[in-house]
């Protein structure tokens, strides 16, 4: 076995023995009751968008609005942080670990009602099609908040907090991402319609919302993203000089 599987396997090891303790720092009932009328936000768009700090920030405005709405935040980076295993470079080796976190989370929300926002990039569709599925099996308000911002400004973003946090994004990982977001969003939102609600959030070159659009049918109505996989290399690739 090479010493990355077996951080890997450790690390699955641990969170799936640690369920408790994951639920216990981020989904405490006692901190974040059951809701009458649970919603789920799903955040979409790839990394460096600024998803986190949009999801933080939803979460703080909510309980402004009303202190009583109290939201779980499930964010797999997180999940990443509190794993004995990750050193802060070895993001990747952690993802599935991560992605087993982000389950149990996400089961335990469902189970007991409570609001949540999960801050993930939705590129996995067949993930993202079973949560919005599973949400909607329990009678959930769903949203989703999809966040653009130029991929060069988002890669330039994910670059730095790589140097200031040492988590590392691989650039085909961000380039999947970034297409893959877009696409799944508009084909959810096809397929569940109005029971699915879509915002558009536009980022500036300075990471701040320009614009924002609510209760749309279709990204592409109101965003042009003309990148395809090989462009979108290549202006990584000049950026990075």
């Amino acid at each position: 076995m090479t010493t990355d599987e077996a951080i890997r396997k450790a690390a699955i090891k641990f969170v799936k023995k640690n369920k408790k303790l994951i639920i216990s720092k981020f989904a405490d009932l006692t901190k974040f009751p059951p809701s009458q009328n649970p919603f789920t936000v799903f955040m979409a768009g790839s990394p460096g968008a600024g998803k986190t700090e949009f999801s933080i920030s939803l979460i703080k405005q909510l309980g402004e609005k009303d202190p009583n709405t109290k939201v779980v935040r499930i964010d797999a980076d997180e999940i990443r942080d509190i794993t004995p295993q990750y050193d802060k470079t070895n993001s990747n080796l952690l993802q599935s670990a991560a992605a087993i976190g982000v389950e149990k989370l996400f089961d335990h929300v469902q189970a007991h009602a409570q609001n949540v926002v999960v801050d993930g990039t939705f590129a996995n569709y067949e993930v993202a099609l079973k949560d919005v599925k599973r949400a909607l099996g329990k009678n959930r308000k769903i949203g989703i908040i999809y966040l653009y911002q130029d991929p060069a400004i988002a890669w330039d973003f994910t670059k730095k907090r790589e140097r200031l946090e040492g988590r590392i994004v691989p650039k085909e990982m961000f380039i999947q991402a970034f297409l893959n977001s877009k696409e799944n969003v508009n084909k959810i939102k096809k397929e569940f319609r109005n029971s699915v609600r879509l915002s558009l959030v536009i980022k500036n070159f300075e990471n701040r919302a320009e614009k924002t659009l609510f209760n749309i049918d279709n990204v592409d109505s109101y965003l042009k993203v003309k990148y395809n996989p090989q462009e979108l290399r290549r202006v990584l690739d000049d950026k990075s000089i």
